[in-house]
């Protein structure tokens, strides 16, 4: 490899995808997205065109060749991929069939509750480290395809979808095959009682390799859609959520990568598959071998934060102003912010729905705002405690915190996350982590130490006095919105 090769890692992202061309020291010297629509036209829908994606695929490559000029291409060395997960192609004959069902879509959350018992869950979390629900490949395949499977010859993620337009070859990795919700995490295969419970035929599956292996070369296909030259290796790459926490913190034990996008991830890096007594996080496979990842999900707070900018009437930059003018506490005010309907954060239930507590006549639309910032910040700091008191060092708080996302761009927003935290939080500097992480995957056997020795953070924010008040903050939170033993099966409340 010369000096000037450069990598490229694209990210499938939720709503858009993302490219990043990073140099052989790590560095991202290009970067582009183009969005893509999702449909929701029925309560709980949430669907994409795969042709979408592989459209917005060449315009985002397309971009970065705008900005690094003609001449990019030879030098590029390879292409990693990442995506949104789980999302449900199913292939036919002929490609992709209709629509993917995205993570997001809700449908079979009540049919894959009144199939999962209290014992059963449990079970599948040992097996598979994943608090199964309708959102895993597995369940949204038999409850969406059942009637349709004949016509089915594969399904896939959507990054490995990508990864199959490029390359020709059905592959996953490990980190992604963990959301086909029958992939055994200590086996490290599919689990054939598991496909049987689904009634999945483990034939429809692709196969398994590391994330940093090569898949194939860039077919004509896909040389013909991203303009870049046939056989350039493109590698397997991971889920969207390793590949961020890869680029943020390298594999440094007890990190914690927060990734704020359309949904909010937390991430605690780590060498030993500790599995939760109660399922509150995920165990899965990291980037790279021998490493896991606990991880935790808050759904729809980058989602939640445009609708209500929309309802308030505001651009991103004037609610965090105005949110800010609002005093810690919000005047009172408690945002829940389970507004995808159900929470997987370290609450874990489909029936969750947000709530605004303690609403007067006094209140602004500034309160408001505050309330839900406080409200998304509130369960970041509960699944940190989780994650704090699962770990190793038992409640060890040691481990450094890195943001990306919007907030991290926003010294106010770091500050008040320091302060509900009462921890430091370093930023990330770039915004697109797993991108980043992806092109990383294509240094191959180099990619953890080269992570390890290049995650590009600067700001850093510290707690300040508002910490003391917001500890009491938090536990009055708590209070009011505690965790939910466990999901009914009528998809009702229980406390």
């Amino acid at each position: 490899m010369t000096r000037s090769a450069l990598r490229l890692g694209i990210d499938l992202g939720t709503s858009a995808i993302k490219a990043v061309a990073i140099d052989d020291a790590g560095t991202a010297v290009a970067s582009s997205d183009s969005p893509y629509p999702t449909h929701a036209d029925l309560p709980g829908q949430a669907e994409q065109e795969p042709s979408h994606w592989l459209q917005a695929a060449a315009t985002a490559v397309g971009n970065i060749g705008s900005q690094l000029g003609p001449a990019w291409p030879a030098k590029l060395a390879s292409i990693g991929l990442t995506g949104q997960l789980p999302t449900l192609v199913c292939l036919g004959e002929n490609g992709a069939l209709g629509r993917a069902i995205a993570w997001t879509d809700s449908r079979a959350d009540q049919w894959a509750t009144e199939r999962l018992d209290r014992d059963r869950r449990r079970h599948f979390y040992r097996q598979t480290g994943m608090p199964i629900d309708g959102r895993y490949l597995a369940p949204m395949f038999q409850f969406h395809w059942q009637a349709r499977r004949s016509v089915v010859r594969r399904i896939l993620s959507a990054k490995d979808f990508l990864c199959f337009a490029l390359t020709g070859r059905a592959v996953t990795d490990p980190s992604t095959a963990a959301g086909y919700g029958v992939y055994g995490i200590a086996d490290k295969r599919w689990d054939p009682a598991l496909c049987a419970f689904w009634e999945l035929d483990p034939q429809f599956l692709p196969e398994i390799a590391p994330a940093n292996t090569i898949a194939g070369p860039l077919n004509a296909a896909g040389s013909r859609l991203l303009g870049l030259p046939e056989g350039l290796p493109v590698f397997v790459g991971a889920a969207d959520s390793v590949a961020g926490a890869l680029a943020m913190g390298g594999l440094a034990e007890g990190s914690v990568s927060i990734v704020m996008g359309s949904s909010t991830i937390v991430i605690a890096t780590g060498r030993e598959a500790l599995l939760d007594p109660e399922a509150r996080y995920l165990l899965t496979p990291h980037a790279l071998e021998g490493w896991y990842g606990r991880e935790m999900d808050l759904l729809s707070t980058g989602t939640g934060f445009r609708w209500l900018c929309g309802l308030l009437g505001w651009n991103a930059e004037q609610f965090e102003v105005r949110a800010q003018r609002s005093p810690p506490g919000a005047n009172g005010l408690c945002f829940s912010p389970y507004l995808a309907g159900g929470e997987q954060g370290a609450l874990w239930n489909p029936a969750l729905r947000g709530v605004l507590h303690g609403l007067t006549l006094q209140h602004d639309p500034a309160d408001i705002a505050r309330a839900f910032l406080e409200g998304v910040y509130f369960e970041i700091r509960r699944c940190l405690d989780v994650l704090s008191d699962s770990s190793p060092a038992g409640s060890d708080r040691s481990g450094a915190i890195v943001l990306s996302g919007h907030a991290a761009e926003n010294p106010g927003l770091m500050r008040m996350l320091a302060d509900v935290l009462d921890r430091p939080v370093r930023c990330f500097t770039h915004r697109s982590p797993s991108a980043i992480g992806a092109a990383l995957l294509g240094f191959g056997n180099d990619a953890g130490s080269l992570a390890t020795t290049t995650a590009q953070t600067a700001a850093r924010a510290e707690p300040g006095p508002a910490a003391s008040a917001y500890d009491r903050l938090y536990r009055r939170y708590l209070g009011l919105f505690p965790r939910i033993a466990e999901a009914p099966s009528d998809g009702s409340e229980v406390r």
